[in-house]
């Protein structure tokens, strides 16, 4: 996250809902503006993250509303006289937008963690101390080139290590820990654990000049967690009992879940599993691997996979082993 991106957001966070920065609705003057930006630099002093806020001149200004409204499709106004404003009908909570807002959200609390911690309890992930998040992922937005040294574990393709330079390309959280997605033309595009895995990490001042574009959705597109690999992908079928199917409904499984049965009895006392009653059903397009079987296991007796049949054989051989633990 850059320092412009973190002034875009405010700017369009601030416009959006006056009240929470103590303004009136619905507009807002620039003087108003600058008074709320500055507030939140200072109640930031010396975090470099929020420098950029400092650059509120009209001019700058005038630019991120219309990188505002190239991103994201929101057009902001201005009323002579009066201030900023956005129409109800102007402001549509894309998919896109939404994912901005929750992740933005999700980075300040993670970089704040400290600060906040009598007020806010977070998930602790084990980032390795060589990793600048921020000038890392100005390092994928400006596209230069980093050298890193990574020592794999079993998981990595049974302790492969890496010593080369890379095209940072994405960075994603899962399971409490943080990735770097990278490419490299020998070993193409690359997952790394952001933990002790990284013996050391140092971005250059080299831009690469043939960059691979790259689209976290498209490349994860078939798959949980941060594994992607040559299963072919199907479509699972998972039966959910009542009191989970409301939980999945609100938090999908996977982007592409579809429900095909609601449960018949959605709400019950008793938690009776042989009644059919209580059982919804939904489907997930995905590549059956280890991550994804993680995935189901944490829920339980509460999801039973029913179909296809190779996928339901290997989660009863992984139970089957489990279970020969405890004899």
């Amino acid at each position: 996250m850059t320092s412009e991106f973190l002034r875009r957001y405010y700017v369009l966070r601030i416009i959006k809902s006056p009240e929470l920065y103590g303004l009136s609705k619905p507009y807002v003057t620039y003087e108003e503006l600058k008074r709320a930006l500055d507030f939140i630099v200072e109640r930031n002093y010396e975090d470099r993250l929020y420098e950029k806020l400092e650059s509120n001149s009209k001019k700058t200004i005038k630019r991120d509303l219309e990188d505002i409204k190239s991103f994201y499709h929101i057009d902001i106004k201005l009323k002579r006289n009066h201030g900023y404003y956005i129409l109800e009908q102007d402001f549509v909570m894309s998919d896109k937008l939404k994912e901005v807002f929750e992740k933005t959200e999700l980075y300040l609390l993670h970089h704040h963690a400290h600060a906040w911690k009598q007020f806010v309890t977070i998930s602790r992930t084990s980032l390795s101390a060589y990793v600048d998040m921020v000038a890392l992922i100005n390092a994928i937005e400006c596209k230069y080139f980093v050298e890193i040294d990574y020592k794999g574990w079993y998981d990595d393709n049974r302790f492969e290590k890496l010593k080369n330079v890379f095209q940072p390309l994405h960075i994603k959280e899962i399971n409490n820990a943080w990735y770097l997605i990278a490419h490299n033309p020998d070993v193409g595009i690359y997952s790394m654990c952001l933990d002790s895995r990284i013996s050391s990490l140092f971005i250059t001042n080299r831009v690469c000049k043939d960059p691979i574009t790259f689209n976290e959705s498209d490349y994860f597109k078939n798959s949980i967690g941060i594994l992607k690999s040559d299963l072919q992908a199907v479509w699972i079928h998972i039966k959910v009992a009542n009191h989970h199917f409301k939980y999945l409904e609100n938090n999908f499984l996977h982007h592409s879940q579809v429900i095909t049965a609601r449960p018949i009895d959605l709400d019950t006392e008793d938690l009776d599993y042989s009644n059919e009653r209580i059982w919804g059903v939904l489907k997930i397009y995905v590549e059956p691997t280890y991550e994804f079987f993680m995935q189901i296991l944490k829920y339980n007796r509460w999801v039973k996979i029913v179909s296809p049949a190779h996928v339901v054989n290997d989660i009863k051989s992984t139970l089957n082993k489990m279970s020969a633990y405890y004899n």
